[in-house]
């Protein structure tokens, strides 16, 4: 476990209860996690986080603090996000159980993975939810589908922990792929191109914008491609001028 103790980060939006990001660092020690970054915490440090994280006050110690979710993720090529909610335009959704197979493979990649936890009381935004390649789902009872946030870490990583001595054939890959900075450096560019060769109607823009979003962090491109593509944009930007 040592490998995926050091590429998984476990990312908390806006925790408004410090209870919470106590129970989350239990969860995770227990399953021989240990990053935790918070996102804009409503009170860190705290005595009751510290408090209810039991033997796990080594994570509560060595969270990390950032201001935006940007910032938290900018190092991850592998970001997963959970959700509950139904969105306009679907993104590619896994169950815990896939995830945890799936998280193994991207550790055995040498590559960092982001698991991003929304608000208690109203998750993660659309954008925020944008910025992941896929999303994970936690089957539940129809009757009562909620789980606070330190359920829905502790089963997700536990699907990863029970995984993680599973031999798992890695995909043959020469270069590594982008991480969320650069790939949203790509998209960035590939929108701004868009926009200056006029290919979007305006009235379907946004639905336009979430799709390309979906489409690039699906492809997940390679450091090689996504120079490529940086290029050549460069290039029909520098023609349209």
């Amino acid at each position: 476990m040592n490998d995926i103790k050091n590429q998984i980060d476990i990312v908390l939006v806006e925790t408004s209860h410090p209870g919470n990001i106590g129970s989350v660092a239990r969860a995770m020690k227990t399953m021989g996690l240990k990053n935790l970054i918070l996102v804009n915490p409503k009170e860190f440090p705290s005595k009751e986080a510290f408090m209810l994280s039991g033997n796990a006050q080594n994570v509560i110690e060595e969270a990390i603090v950032v201001d935006t979710l940007e910032e938290a993720i900018k190092d991850s090529t592998n970001i997963y996000a959970t959700s509950a909610r139904t969105r306009t335009i679907s993104w590619p959704i896994i169950t815990a159980d896939q995830a945890g197979i799936e998280i193994n493979k991207n550790v055995n990649k040498d590559s960092r993975t982001s698991i991003i936890f929304g608000r208690e009381d109203r998750g993660l935004t659309n954008d925020e939810l944008q910025k992941a390649n896929k999303h994970i789902l936690i089957p539940s009872s129809e009757e009562y589908p909620v789980l606070n946030i330190a359920m829905s870490v502790q089963v997700i990583a536990y699907e990863i922990f029970k995984n993680s001595n599973i031999e798992i054939d890695t995909e043959w890959q020469d270069y590594p792929e982008l991480n969320s900075e650069e790939l949203t450096m790509l998209i960035d560019h590939f929108v701004d191109t868009s926009y200056k060769l006029n290919l979007f109607d305006e009235e379907n823009a946004k639905k336009i914008l979430i799709r390309i979003k979906r489409m690039f962090t699906r492809l997940k491109p390679d450091k090689m491609e996504g120079n490529f593509l940086r290029g050549f944009l460069t290039r029909i930007n520098k023609k349209i001028k």
